[in-house]
């Protein structure tokens, strides 16, 4: 394994020499190398020159097929051609105002009309998505608590920011979590007020529910877990968690930042017919520019002027074009079926390699989302992922973008995007990769 895995790294060096010149400068002055939003990983990561409908070129002039794509931001690809004009009309018109714009409006409706929105406030990402969610919570139920999914991630605010990644051996029970601090700058009280249930296990989450009733102000959970591969809700899982919150009175919040408008266009709660109080959306929403949205019951929602939740850039100008364009005329009800046919394919596709070159390793997802995990039996929550086989991942990571394919976003916990401007071809391109790569990790 390591001389193999050596001989990838050669290969990726000696074809992005350029990037490596790059990266030796960007640490002199960026934290990690990076501006903020691509990862640090072994060797270095590559530099982009230019991304263009389902391909990206790197500064030494190499094209490879994108399905990372930002995180799943791009799903509408690279430059589309209906978000390019439009972004380019509204430059003329100009980038921020301070002061409403009648598009704001249509945007917000063009949401309203895929989720349970009654009323909602434009953010910049997900973090403050979910940063807005939990304050208005503990606004309107007057309470101090949260219960948030162990292993999941919902942004860097700090109360959201425990049990992330814990060790299995700081983990505590399965039955009862410990709520550990992702880092050292959280205050032992916002841990003690973050609650940790494991995904999948609505017995335990009821039980934390009883055992701190009166206290908890929401329960946040992404439908479908990321972060930790992409996992599934358990069936009746999402139903029971809606049920428990109304019996508790808790606000029902849904993430929605990785499967809004992906999963179908009014996302999982369309796709699994639940219904939260609250839905946070973010990445895919903007077409590529940074926007996000916190929004759902209007007298949850009416408390957000009198907490002061406000951003200076939020709703700004080009991304509230690009939020219109992207969801009034790219994300069609054809496009949607396009994506989730290509994305069966792949999926089906992994699935026979795997199965023909005995490797161990599953794939899971949904439609145009999805992942290989390499691991035996299915991964229902966080404590499964921990035991997928992370240095293999890397190979197969590292060894797919040699073969011109970023397999999906960097990372053992991470995911493939199918977008609206991938074609079969490049679906094709992805599984003869595949197939190339997966001897050498059996």
């Amino acid at each position: 394994m390591e001389e193999d895995l050596k001989k990838v790294y050669e290969r990726y060096e000696k074809k992005t020499a350029r990037s490596k010149e790059c990266y030796a400068k960007a640490t002199r002055l960026l934290c990690g190398g990076i501006g903020g939003s691509a990862p640090t990983y072994d060797p270095y990561p590559v530099f982009v020159q230019k991304g263009e409908g389902s391909k990206i070129t790197d500064v030494d002039g190499n094209q490879y097929i994108d399905f990372n794509l930002c995180w799943g931001v791009l799903f509408v690809g690279h430059q589309h051609p209906k978000l390019m004009e439009g972004l380019r009309e509204q430059l003329t018109r100009g980038t921020m105002f301070g002061l409403p714009q009648e598009e704001t409006l249509d945007a917000a409706k063009a949401l309203a009309q895929r989720f349970p929105i009654e009323k909602l406030r434009f953010v910049n990402s997900g973090s403050e998505a979910t940063m807005y969610a939990v304050r208005l919570a503990r606004s309107y139920t007057r309470k101090p608590k949260i219960i948030k999914i162990e292993g999941a991630y919902h942004g860097v605010s700090d109360y959201l920011h425990v049990s992330k990644r814990p060790s299995l051996g700081e983990a505590g029970p399965r039955t009862h979590p410990s709520s550990i601090a992702y880092g050292s700058g959280i205050t032992e009280g916002t841990v003690r007020d973050t609650l940790v249930a494991p995904f999948n296990d609505i017995d335990t989450m009821e039980r934390i529910m009883r055992e701190h009733e009166g206290e908890v102000a929401a329960v946040i959970v992404e439908p479908v877990m990321m972060n930790s591969g992409v996992i599934p809700p358990a069936k009746g899982y999402l139903e029971a968690l809606r049920r428990l919150t109304e019996e508790f009175n808790i606000v029902f919040i849904f993430d929605e930042v990785k499967t809004g408008v992906k999963l179908a266009p009014g996302g999982a709660t369309e796709y699994f017919h639940v219904k939260p109080d609250l839905v946070c959306l973010a990445k895919a929403i903007g077409g590529g520019l940074p926007l996000g949205a916190c929004g759902g019951k209007e007298e949850i929602m009416n408390g957000i002027d009198h907490e002061g939740l406000f951003g200076t850039f939020s709703a700004n100008p080009l991304s509230i074009r690009a939020c219109k364009i992207t969801l009034t005329e790219i994300l069609t009800k054809g496009e949607y079926k396009k994506a989730e046919i290509l994305g069966n394919d792949l999926m089906k596709g992994y699935r026979e390699i795997i199965a023909d070159t005995k490797l161990s390793a599953v794939v899971q997802g949904i439609n145009a989302i999805g992942g290989v995990l390499f691991t035996q039996g299915a991964v229902q929550n966080y404590r499964d992922w921990t035991r997928t086989d992370k240095a293999k991942w890397r190979k197969y990571w590292l060894a797919m973008f040699n073969e011109g394919i970023i397999p999906m976003a960097y990372g053992p916990e991470e995911e493939w995007l199918i977008s609206v401007q991938h074609s079969k071809e490049d679906i094709e391109h992805h599984l003869e990769a595949f197939k190339v790569v997966a001897p050498s990790l059996s």
